[in-house]
């Protein structure tokens, strides 16, 4: 999204971090010239406050001499807001500018105040249909404040990202992008549904206000069989479908006949058979290490809490926008 350096590092490495209310995610990915990518490093770290988060920045810093890797650093899903405007119609290098007056009444703080970045999106299905474009606002505030932290503790930083193209790098990386893919992760109390085919992101959703079965989900053994579980997963497969449906009528692409689900803190036995079963499609639960060589494979607890994290080290477009 937000690129930095105009002199790239020309390691294959690329490190990222996730920066969360409740600790920080790293995540270190090298790309070599075959085989799958490596995730050398994957770790997440509590904090109790922001205050926390400088400390382990810079230890992670020193311990993965960050200061020589290309560093990727990963908005929340609370640090910024993901529109869908039309696309104006002016050339591509006034673009950031004039989506400005498309989103000023749609974010609760003034446009004078955002950092914003701009992505395409893929050709919609009917003639005479307005492009589109997805629009990354966050306040510029908050960047900054970002790209102080990691000044702060000398990364190479190349790039602000975001969840959403991060779940994007990953799903790239499934024998199921080839065909399409839908992509269901759950993070705390919010979760992210992407549509991919063949690297590109089609559509991208929020869910917010996923506690409901929170309680639930803490058990040691949490199970579709539990009403207020299956009451949960009816509620997220409303909203699969929904997306399932907008891709279908909105894109000249056949329709997406796969799910996968990033891993889950507490996995839920019989989430996947039961979606499966109510969804018509091809459902699995991701596992890191069946998708990239893993220097140490993370436990599925870690692989929950870096997931995004490992996304975004999965980034390898050469330009930024």
């Amino acid at each position: 999204m937000l690129g930095f350096r105009r002199k790239r590092l020309r390691a294959r490495r690329l490190a990222a971090l996730a920066i969360e209310p409740d600790g920080v995610a790293f995540a270190q990915v090298l790309r070599a010239d075959s085989g799958p990518p490596v995730l050398e490093a994957c770790e997440h770290h509590d904090v109790t406050s922001a205050a926390q988060w400088s400390a382990v920045i810079e230890d992670l810093s020193r311990r993965h001499h960050l200061d020589s890797v290309r560093c990727s650093v990963l908005l929340g899903s609370d640090a910024y807001s993901l529109l869908l405007v039309e696309s104006p119609e002016v050339p591509a290098e006034e673009l950031r500018a004039a989506v400005r007056w498309r989103v000023r009444d749609l974010i609760d703080f003034h446009v004078d105040d955002a950092a914003m970045d701009v992505f395409d999106v893929p050709p919609l299905r009917g003639a005479g249909r307005a492009p589109m474009v997805y629009v990354a606002a966050a306040r510029a505030a908050m960047v900054a404040e970002r790209v102080a932290l990691a000044e702060r503790a000398d990364l190479a930083l190349e790039v602000i990202d975001i969840e959403e193209l991060a779940l994007r790098n990953l799903a790239a990386e499934l024998a199921e992008d080839a065909v399409g893919v839908a992509m269901l992760h759950l993070s705390g109390e919010t979760g992210h549904i992407t549509l991919t085919r063949e690297s590109t992101l089609y559509l991208a959703r929020r869910l917010d206000g996923l506690s409901a079965a929170m309680p639930v989900l803490a058990d040691d053994t949490p199970s579709v069989e539990h009403p207020r579980v299956r009451e949960w997963l009816d509620v997220l497969m409303v909203e699969v479908q929904r997306s399932l449906d907008y891709y279908e009528s909105s894109f000249s692409q056949a329709p997406i006949t796969h799910l996968v689900i990033g891993p889950m803190s507490r996995p839920v036995e019989g989430m996947a058979r039961y979606f499966a079963d109510q969804l018509g499609l091809t459902v699995r639960a991701i596992d890191l290490a069946a998708v990239l060589e893993c220097s140490a494979a993370p436990p599925p607890s870690v692989q929950a809490r870096c997931f995004s994290a490992v996304g975004a080290a999965l980034r390898h477009e050469e330009v930024s926008l």
